[in-house]
């Protein structure tokens, strides 16, 4: 942490030396919010060292960060006026805040060992360096991609006061986390709001204030969001003046929140304490069962689709094509808030009820297509008439089913009802709501850039066709909803039948495959909108197709719900007996069908080197080296989807899968390197041929290894490890490769040296995370007790001890790994020749996570076989020392290597 808060004191020194205005308004701008959380992390890191020596060193380190760079930046401005009383005034700010520091630690050193522990290992190290320092580190580099991208960092402005908002939010929020540290955990979690009291806005005053003082904090931070990334200066005074107090209001208001939360936490504290001199855990409140939600959501709903309507009236009266695309950003946010107001009060079946429903409907519905149809028939457009009449008939109909699902819900259980209304209606849809707002503020970024709200159509009809895929995915979850717990497992796949592809019918094998279509569709989409120059009709083929399929699982969805319906009716009634539910077997391979699968992706690869090999196009060995490791961690999975296949015929289809991946195209790019005269690259191909080899062999030695594993095990290897976790890390390497696939339509060309930076940050991240999941899959294939004894302990990370050399080693090359990764990520979308900076940081981040990689599977292989040894040994009652876990006595105190990073 020293080191981080001294570098913000080292830019100010350079500046002192040179007045270099780009240091003192850019990067110092960039990496404040990252030292004073690092700052405030090493108050928390060792709260029971109480001696002068460590006491010092704190206010050292805190001297240097704010004082002396104060003095610095006063002598950097030749010591001007305004500057010399600003300074001066921050500095009492800077007093105040070192000894409400000093002040907390000794609170927190009188915590009892088992609160100590949790907030070190919870709160400092993960929540404050792991996530806090995580996302402050991922907001810094929208600015360094635009100054890459900028001529003059000047025009780096918006991005510049944006990420600076934001990041000063989460700095707050993260001191804000460690400071609540000084209260024991039992009380603090009597005073954190749950969503079954916010749903039914049951609300004390202090929750109140909690609840409207976040919830004006979280709108603040929708503007400088919707800034963030967008290149360009500020236009005037007033966006600046904007930029600035917005943020600064949100701040306010989560520190108000704070400060009101604190004195009422330190009153109970002081009552309980004059009381019983001792703090009581609270008991669990005595309510009853959530039936029904406040009527401030069905009101709420009803004023998004009334601003909708109007929008949409707009449209059709002024003919402006800027009402226009309003309207299709809002859509999405309008349609999650009505779903939400109808299924709120989901017992309410009065006729006044239904009659306030039905006309809601038609307010939203019916006067928004007839505006549309309005609008396309002034235009000439008959064909748009009868697409908006279909669109209200369709919507009619979903209305219709809506109601029937309503009805279902209404009769759920007490228990059942809370759970859909607390965690299906209100915390999904928050989720889904907070997603469909990042790709609104992608759009919004689109208009501060281009300045006019018609050129950015097709960047938001991609945000408005990903919020549709989103809202329908989350309207299965409320039709899943609609059944009893009891029944309601029937209504998914199971894994382990998913893996043997069996026992499947054939409306659920075409829901999954349109999930996964629906999926592709929206990754492509997503990146599509940080081109410049968008194709209408690609993005109008790929969103209906979507669209269609995402339709296809709501309907797959809502026929198994009816149909446990009336099991459920057939049940009560006495018509059938009682249902056995199957129990699923552990599973010893997978499918045929996935491993058929592989085999085709991998070959793709092999077509693309042919015809590299053939015509020494580069764009063929561009789009191969993007693929590479997509097809790779494929090619991994085929291998251990049948560990227990022995036989002749299996193994030598693994080898000849093996030869056509990788040694027929390993041959075929050297072949087509020299026919270049790039003699270097053609004996580089040929040289990996060994190393592919050895890993091949490594792989062989992998699957006999999971062979050996217990039933059970080997089914949660084959279906957890292989085929999930491999299945989700396909998902962002097929994002990073549709963000060079945007790159090459803006540019209209395959080859174009514009992309190369975004094609090479691609490629180096897909790589890492290839590594990653094929480290997690060999990771995987030993028994749990190996697993058990290579494990790294979240304690033993927080006090740095108990792990041993190779942990350490390993635990340093991931963090280059990781902020090499941060780097890339900052460099995608960055048009320009290639950087010589991002291929030396990309491949300094692939050596360390294959040297990481490379010490895990030695570990990994050594302590099985020292495990295996000690089994045998079964006579010598020493023969294993079990693990020794960290007790709350070893994490009080971290090392002191964390306060020094």
């Amino acid at each position: 942490m020293a080191c981080i808060t001294t570098s913000y004191t080292a830019m100010y020194t350079y500046y002192a030396r040179t007045g270099d205005e780009k240091v003192y308004k850019f990067w110092t701008a960039i990496i404040l919010p990252m030292s004073a959380s690092a700052m405030a992390i090493s108050f928390a890191l060792k709260p029971r060292r109480k001696d002068r020596t460590y006491n010092a060193f704190l206010v050292i380190q805190y001297v240097l960060f704010t004082f002396v760079s104060e003095i610095l930046a006063v002598v950097g401005q030749d010591f001007a006026k305004s500057k010399t009383i600003s300074s001066s005034a921050s500095s009492l700010l800077y007093l105040a805040l070192l000894k409400f520091g000093l002040k907390c630690r000794p609170h927190v050193a009188q915590l009892s060992d088992e609160d100590i522990s949790k907030f070190l290992a919870n709160d400092v190290i993960f929540g404050g360096m792991i996530i806090g320092l995580g996302q402050l580190a991922f907001l810094m580099f929208a600015s360094i991609q635009c100054d890459g991208n900028a001529d003059d960092w000047r025009q780096c402005n918006r991005t510049l006061f944006s990420q600076a908002g934001l990041s000063g939010m989460v700095t707050l929020f993260t001191i804000i986390k460690l400071a609540s540290g000084v209260v024991p955990k039992r009380i603090l979690e009597k005073h954190v709001i749950s969503p079954r009291k916010v749903l039914a806005m049951d609300l004390n005053v202090e929750e109140a204030v909690q609840f409207f003082g976040l919830s004006i904090a979280a709108l603040c931070a929708l503007y400088p969001l919707g800034n963030y990334g967008a290149e360009g200066g500020f236009r005037s005074e007033a966006e600046r003046y904007a930029a600035l107090i917005v943020p600064s209001t949100g701040g306010f208001c989560l520190l108000l929140t704070a400060v009101w939360k604190s004195v009422v936490i330190r009153g109970e504290m002081r009552r309980e304490a004059e009381e019983t001199g001792q703090l009581q855990q609270g008991e669990r409140s005595s309510d009853g069962m959530l039936v029904e939600s406040s009527s401030s959501w069905f009101y709420i709903g009803v004023l998004a689709t009334t601003y909708q309507s109007g929008i949409n009236i707009a449209v059709a009266v002024t003919m402006d094509e800027s009402y226009e695309t309003m309207s299709r950003v809002s859509l999405s946010i309008v349609g999650l808030l009505y779903v939400a107001s109808l299924f709120c009060q989901p017992r309410r079946r009065s006729p006044k009820d239904m009659r306030k429903l039905r006309l809601h409907f038609m307010s939203f519905a019916f006067i928004s297509e007839m505006a549309w149809a309005v609008y396309e028939f002034r235009q000439g457009n008959f064909s748009g008439v009868i697409l908006h009449f279909a669109r209200l008939a369709f919507q009619t109909l979903l209305f219709h089913f809506g109601l029937k699902l309503r009805t279902a819900v209404g009769r759920l259980p007490d228990k059942d009802l809370e759970i859909f209304l607390v965690d299906t209606l209100f915390k999904g849809g928050l989720k889904t709501l907070f997603s469909i707002l990042f790709l609104t503020f992608r759009t919004t970024k689109c208009m501060f850039e281009k300045g006019d709200v018609a050129k950015c159509s097709e960047t938001s009809s991609c945000s408005t066709a990903i919020s549709v895929y989103l809202i329908f995915w989350w309207l299965t979850k409320l039709v899943q909803g609609s059944v009893r717990s009891e029944w309601r497992k029937d209504l998914n796949l199971s894994i382990e039948k998913i893996a043997r592809m069996r026992d499947i019918s054939l409306r659920r094998g075409l829901a999954g495959f349109l999930t996964l279509v629906t999926g592709v569709c929206a990754i492509f989409l997503f990146s599509m909108m940080s081109g410049d120059e968008l194709d209408e009709t690609t993005i109008t083929v790929v969103g209906l197709t979507g669209f269609v399929a995402s339709v296809g699982v709501v309907i797959s969805e809502i026929y198994s719900s009816l149909k446990a319906q009336r099991m459920m009716f057939r049940q009560s009634s006495g018509q059938t007996d009682e249902r056995v539910t199957e129990l699923e077997e552990p599973i010893e391979e997978c499918s045929l069908v996935f491993v058929g699968v592989s085999f085709f992706i991998t070959s793709s690869f092999t077509v693309l080197c042919v015809c590299f090999g053939v015509t020494l196009d580069n764009k063929y060995r561009l789009i191969a080296n993007l693929i590479l490791p997509s097809i790779l961690l494929s090619f991994v999975m085929a291998m251990e989807y049948k560990p227990k296949r022995t036989d002749v015929g299996y193994k030598r289809f693994l080898y000849f899968h093996f030869f056509t991946v990788v040694i027929v195209s390993e041959l075929l790019i050297s072949v087509g390197n020299m026919r270049l005269g790039t003699i270097i690259r053609g004996c580089f191909a040929l040289f990996r041929i060994p190393c592919w080899c050895l890993a091949f062999w490594l792989g062989l030695k992998l699957r006999e290894s999971a062979a050996k594993l217990p039933p059970q095990e080997l089914s949660d290897f084959l279906c957890q490890t292989v085929l999930v976790k491999g299945t989700a890390a396909m998902g962002p390497i097929l994002f990073f490769s549709f963000e060079v696939i945007s790159c090459f339509i803006s540019q209209n060309s395959l080859d174009s040296e514009q992309c190369k930076n975004t094609s090479s940050a691609a490629m180096y991240l897909s790589g890492y995370l290839g590594i990653l999941t094929t480290s997690s899959i060999a990771g995987k294939a030993v028994p749990k007790s190996v697993q058990s004894e290579t494990a790294v302990e979240l304690s033993s990370i927080a006090s740095l001890k108990g792990l041993k050399w190779w942990q350490r080693l390993q635990g340093g090359l991931i963090i280059i790994t990781a902020i090499a990764s941060l780097y890339l990520l900052g460099w995608l979308g960055v048009e320009g020749n290639e950087k010589d900076m991002v291929m030396v940081v990309g491949g300094m981040g692939g050596v360390s996570i294959g040297i990481a990689t490379v010490i895990n599977l030695t570990m990994l292989v050594r302590t099985k076989n020292s495990h295996q040894h000690n089994t045998t040994s079964v006579s010598s009652p020493t023969a294993q020392t079990p693990s020794r876990r960290m007790s709350a006595s070893d994490i009080e105190e971290n090392a002191i290597a964390l306060a020094l990073v």
